[in-house]
């Protein structure tokens, strides 16, 4: 093979060694905008991490709060259903009392028309 030759076939592997050198630092530069890509989805990952967390603490203490509250309701609720069974427990007493005061105050009304009608009646007009 002649020198002639030999510059044309080193000639083309030059330009294909540029060519994949190139190819390569476009790679590169591919691969380290997809790194930074990496590394800001990373970022935006940890921090949506951590805002879920923070919900999560916050929905934890909202729901011990509420618990809190529906513990007290029930209390309430079992205190005024206590007092409700004492009332009723009470009223049948307390309705006999006014049968007996009703009675005992018809007796005094019609004693007290007696003596007025007695008193009437020995009035001179």
């Amino acid at each position: 093979m002649s020198a002639a030759e030999g510059w044309p076939r080193c000639r083309r592997g030059g330009e294909a060694v540029l060519r994949a050198r190139a190819e390569a630092a476009g790679y590169r530069r591919l691969l380290r905008a997809r790194a930074a890509e990496v590394e800001a989805l990373r970022g935006a990952v940890g921090a949506l991490h951590r805002q879920l967390q923070g919900l999560r603490d916050r929905r934890s203490g909202e729901l011990a709060k509420y618990q809190e509250r529906v513990a007290e309701l029930e209390r309430e609720i079992g205190a005024a259903e206590a007092e409700m069974a004492r009332c009723l427990r009470e009223y049948p007493a307390l309705l006999r009392l006014r049968m007996a005061l009703e009675a005992e105050i018809a007796a005094y009304r019609e004693m007290l028309e007696g003596e007025e009608l007695r008193l009437g009646c020995l009035a001179p007009p």
